[in-house]
């Protein structure tokens, strides 16, 4: 005993391959290509008329366009790349400044050690002068003594 229904499987399968035969038929052709294009291009038109009457009327409301929050948005990244450079250079300068700092405590040590090491030569040589004058001296009043 065969049943003359066939599976629902099949039946749509086969439905859907009429339909889209039908389809295919009616789409393939040169009038449908060229109602479709136009039918865009009516869109399209629509589409740009609209725009330009919104954004009249933001511009009339002032309240901002898209293409306002485009340059914010630039301007935005322009001033945070500009802050990164400044950010970068501070780090740089406070590096350098380190380095300086670091330097100049080395100098001033260094300059300590001689400085007391001309005054200990400065008052060794006073001390040295002072002698030779005392024995000049000496010397002298023997001579004026004899």
């Amino acid at each position: 005993m065969e049943s003359k229904q066939q599976d629902p499987v099949n039946f749509y399968k086969n439905l859907e391959k009429e339909w889209n035969k039908q389809i295919h038929a009616s789409t393939n052709c040169l009038t449908f290509t060229h109602s479709i294009g136009k039918s865009v291009e009516n869109h399209l038109d629509h589409v740009v008329i609209q725009q330009k009457v919104i954004n009249n009327w933001l511009t009339v409301l002032g309240i901002p366009k898209k293409d306002d929050f485009a340059q914010l948005a630039e301007r935005k990244v322009d001033c945070e790349e500009k802050l990164d450079n400044l950010e970068e250079k501070l780090y740089m300068l406070n590096v350098g400044l380190k380095n300086n700092h670091s330097q100049l405590k080395k100098l001033n040590t260094s300059l300590s050690r001689m400085l007391c090491f001309i005054k200990n030569e400065v008052q060794d040589l006073k001390e040295i002068k002072i002698k030779s004058l005392k024995n000049e001296l000496e010397e002298l009043k023997r001579l004026f003594d004899d």
